[in-house]
C-alpha cells in the first residue's frame, strides 16, 4: 500500500478543500442565476437611491433652533377619527408567487425585486376604495399569502389578487391550490400591472393547467362586472403615452355564469397605487381604474352565495330509464356554455311530479342536435351565455327535429345579450325567414289551467334596466300553427334551480318554476 508523507497529506487536503470551495461557489452562482432571472422591462418599484454622500465636516457653533421638525404623516393623529364599522372582514389575499428578478438600469445600477409585488400598495388601496365606495357596513381588510401555502378557503377569503409584468410558471402546489379555491367558490383577479402581454400570456397558459377544458372569454358590455357598483361603459386608457376612451377589456373563465378567473390585460396597478404611468405600458388611468376595481370587488362579494351553490356535490340519478308513458326531456349539447345549471333536470322533473302528479323519467339526458337520439325527446331545453355557432350538421338536425314535431325551449343564461344575439342569428341559418313573435300573457301557455302565470316577478338586476316588466317575456316560432320554438332573452333556469345568482336577469325562482311547469304541461296537451 502506498504511504503518504505528512507534507503530501497536507497538500492533498488543501487541494480537496479548495476543490470543495470552488464547487460550492459554482453551485451558489448557478442557484443565484436561476433565482434572479434578468428582465428587460424595468420594475414598477423605484430603483434604489444612490449611496448617500458623507456630509461635510463643520465645526459646531452650539446654536439652537426653534423650528420643530415635521412629525410626518405617521405622527399626525386626526381628532375627528370615526370608529371602524362593526364587522371586519378580510376579503382579499394578494398572493405571493414567482421569482426574485433583476433589472439593469441604463446607469448601470442592478436592481433585484420580488416578482409578485409589482405595485406594492395596489391591492391594499383597492380594499380601502371598496370600503369608501360601497359603504355597506363592513370594514373590508387585506392580507398577503404565499400561493403555494395551504389554507386557501373561499369561505374565509373569497378573493385572490395576483399581479405582475413578467412571465411566470406556477408550482404544482399553486396549481392545485387555485383549482380547489376556484371550484370551491372563490374568485381570482389577474391584473397585468402595466398592461404587459407577457404576463397575460402567462396567465392564459398557466390557467390551462388549472382548468384544461376551459378557456378565457371576453366579457360582454352588459356583463354585471361593468355595473356592479358603477356603470362603466368606457374607460380612459393610456397607450404609448396617449390617453383615449375605449370599451373596457376584461376576460374570464366562468363556472356556471360566474366569472371565476378574471384577467384584466390593461393595467390597473399605477392608478390604484397613485403612481406614475410608464410610457411603454398600457394603463387604465385615474378614476376609470378605480371604478372598475371597485366593481370587480363588488361583483365578487355579490357572487359568494352563488359560488357556494355551484361548489356543492349534486345528487346524480343512477337508475335506468323508465319505460312507458313518462315525461322526459334533454338538454342540448353544443360547442358553447350549454351546461350552466347543475342538476337542472332533476329539479324540473321533481317539481313537475310533485305539482302535477305526472310520471317522469329522472334519468338526465343531454343530446347534440345532429344526433338522431334527439328525436326521442318531445322537449329539448337549451341555454348559454356567450356567442356560439351551430355546425351545418347541427343546423340540419334542428330543422329535422322541429319539423317532426319537437319543441325547443331556449333561455339566455343570466340574461346576457351575446347569447341572445347568437341564437337569433343561428335560427335564421335554419329558417332564413324566421321571425320570433311575442307570446302575449293571455296565451293559454301562461293563462290556461290551474297555474296562471300571466303576471310574474323578475329579479332586481333586470328590473333596474326594465322597471315596468311584470308579465312573461317569451317569443315563439310556429310551424303550421304549432309552437316549435319558445324563446326568452332572459334567464329562466337559474330561478328554476334556485341558484342564488345575484346578477341573473330573469324570473325569480317561484315564478320560473311555475312557468316551466306550464311549458311542459302545455307541450304535452298540444
Amino acid at each position: 500500500m502506498m504511504q503518504l508523507h505528512r507534507s503530501d497529506w497536507r497538500e492533498t487536503a488543501k487541494r480537496s478543500v479548495l476543490t470543495l470551495a470552488v464547487g460550492a461557489m459554482v453551485l451558489l452562482c448557478a442557484s443565484g442565476a436561476r433565482a434572479q432571472r434578468t428582465v428587460t422591462f424595468p420594475p414598477a418599484e423605484a430603483p434604489p437611491p444612490p449611496p448617500a454622500k458623507a456630509p461635510p465636516k463643520t465645526a459646531s457653533g452650539g446654536e439652537e433652533t426653534d423650528i420643530i421638525p415635521d412629525p410626518g404623516p405617521s405622527m399626525r393623529k386626526t381628532k375627528h377619527q370615526t370608529p371602524p364599522p362593526p364587522t371586519n372582514l378580510t376579503v382579499i389575499y394578494k398572493v405571493k408567487y414567482g421569482e426574485v428578478l433583476q433589472y439593469k438600469h441604463p446607469n448601470g445600477v442592478v436592481q433585484t425585486f420580488e416578482q409578485w409585488k409589482s405595485y406594492p400598495p395596489d391591492a391594499s388601496n383597492l380594499v380601502t376604495l371598496t370600503n369608501e365606495k360601497l359603504a355597506d357596513g363592513n370594514n373590508y381588510q387585506y392580507a398577503e399569502k404565499e400561493l403555494s401555502a395551504p389554507g386557501f378557503d373561499p369561505v374565509d377569503i373569497p378573493i385572490l389578487y395576483m399581479t405582475g409584468d413578467y412571465d411566470f410558471t406556477l408550482k404544482p402546489a399553486e396549481v392545485e391550490n387555485l383549482r380547489k379555491f376556484i371550484t370551491g367558490g372563490g374568485t381570482i383577479i389577474f391584473n397585468a400591472a402595466r398592461g404587459r402581454d407577457e404576463f397575460s400570456r402567462g396567465v392564459v397558459r398557466e390557467m390551462k393547467r388549472v382548468f384544461p377544458r376551459k378557456s378565457f372569454m371576453r366579457l360582454p358590455a352588459d356583463h354585471p362586472i361593468f355595473n356592479a357598483r358603477f356603470r362603466v361603459s368606457n374607460v380612459m386608457m393610456m397607450l404609448g403615452g396617449v390617453q383615449r376612451s375605449l370599451e373596457p377589456e376584461i376576460y374570464s373563465i366562468d363556472i356556471g355564469t360566474r366569472a371565476a378567473c378574471i384577467l384584466v390585460p390593461g393595467g390597473l396597478g399605477a392608478a390604484l397605487s397613485n403612481s406614475e404611468y410608464h410610457p411603454d405600458g398600457r394603463h387604465i388611468v385615474g378614476e376609470s381604474a378605480k371604478r372598475l376595481g371597485v366593481n370587480l370587488v363588488a361583483y365578487m362579494l355579490g357572487n359568494t352565495e352563488y359560488g357556494k351553490f355551484l361548489a356543492q356535490e349534486f345528487p346524480v340519478y343512477t337508475g335506468r330509464t323508465k319505460a312507458g308513458d313518462v315525461v322526459r326531456f334533454a338538454s342540448v349539447k353544443y360547442a358553447g356554455s350549454w351546461d350552466l345549471n347543475p342538476a337542472i333536470q332533476n329539479t324540473v322533473l321533481a317539481n313537475l311530479k310533485d305539482n302535477t302528479n305526472v310520471d317522469v323519467d329522472f334519468t338526465p339526458h343531454a343530446v347534440a342536435l345532429d344526433d338522431k337520439a334527439a328525436g326521442h325527446f318531445p322537449i329539448l331545453f337549451m341555454t348559454g351565455h356567450y356567442d356560439f355557432q351551430f355546425t351545418d350538421a347541427e343546423a340540419a338536425g334542428l330543422a329535422r327535429y322541429l319539423n317532426r314535431g319537437g319543441l325547443l325551449v331556449v333561455s339566455s343564461g343570466a340574461g346576457l345579450k351575446p347569447f341572445d344575439k347568437a341564437f337569433n342569428r343561428e335560427l335564421r341559418r335554419v329558417y332564413p325567414n324566421a321571425e320570433l313573435a311575442r307570446i302575449p300573457p293571455s296565451h293559454p301557455l301562461f293563462s290556461g289551467g290551474w297555474n296562471s302565470v300571466s303576471k310574474v316577478t323578475f329579479t332586481a338586476p333586470l328590473l333596474r334596466d326594465n322597471p315596468t316588466l311584470d308579465a312573461p317575456e317569451f317569443f315563439g316560432y310556429f310551424i303550421d300553427g304549432r309552437l316549435a320554438i319558445l324563446y326568452t332573452p332572459y334567464d329562466l333556469m337559474s330561478g328554476v334551480n334556485r341558484e342564488s345568482n345575484a346578477y341573473a336577469k330573469g324570473l325569480v325562482d317561484t315564478d320560473a318554476m311555475r312557468v316551466v311547469n306550464n311549458i311542459i304541461t302545455y307541450a304535452l296537451t298540444h
